[in-house]
């Protein structure tokens, strides 16, 4: 595995910020998601001006890829005020550990296990042992959370989440992957050694915004 130290340290920082965050106060939260989602603009911006269209039938979400970026940051930071309570953080956490479950052991099983491509064009290095690897990890966490550590949603919203989180997780990924590939660049930047710019962390998280929101809300 490349660069493992510097992507592991990265990762550490990273998920500590943002947990630290989320846990404090709402206040601190919302500055967190902020600098988030304008780092996340930026870098889609950045890529957006290296993108070379040349087909001008060429679907406007990948056109404009900073609004996808910017309302899928928006929706996230609706979950946590989506309760009775003003501030609620354990639903966002949850989705949050969700992701990052389903990322690291996707990546995981994917470098020691994986041999079968999914023959994906804009991800071809992705395999299907490490997608089933990440998506088992999600289901197994999201029933160990809700019966062990804390019934944040009614369990059938948990699973439901473990479920939905890697598959969607896997549509943003590849809707970044994308968006890299028109812009000729491996990275969207270079502030997370390890990992590359912000909106190559959150690219899972955006991918999942939406079907989150809605199964808070119903």
């Amino acid at each position: 595995m490349i660069n493992f130290l510097p992507r592991l340290i990265t990762g550490i920082v990273y998920i500590s910020l943002v947990t630290g965050s989320i846990i404090h106060s709402s206040e601190s939260f919302l500055v967190a998601f902020i600098l988030l989602t304008l780092l996340a603009t930026y870098e889609s911006h950045e890529l957006w001006k290296k993108i070379k269209l040349n087909n001008s039938n060429q679907s406007l979400i990948f056109r404009l890829p900073q609004y996808y970026v910017f309302q899928s940051m928006i929706v996230l930071a609706l979950i946590p005020f989506s309760f009775d309570e003003f501030y609620n953080p354990f639903p966002i956490l949850l989705i949050f550990i969700l992701i990052w479950i389903s990322d690291t052991m996707s990546y995981f099983f994917g470098s020691y296990f994986g041999k079968t491509k999914m023959k994906i064009k804009a991800s071809p290095n992705k395999t299907w042992e490490g997608f089933v690897g990440g998506f088992l990890c999600s289901i197994i966490f999201s029933i160990i959370s809700f019966n062990y550590i804390q019934e944040i949603y009614p369990f059938w919203k948990t699973v439901s989440l473990g479920i939905l989180i890697p598959i969607f997780g896997l549509i943003g990924d590849i809707y970044q992957s994308k968006i890299k590939r028109m812009a000729g660049v491996k990275d969207s930047g270079t502030i997370l050694p390890g990992h590359g710019g912000v909106l190559d962390r959150l690219d899972s998280a955006m991918g999942v915004s939406y079907i989150v929101l809605i199964i808070t809300l119903i």
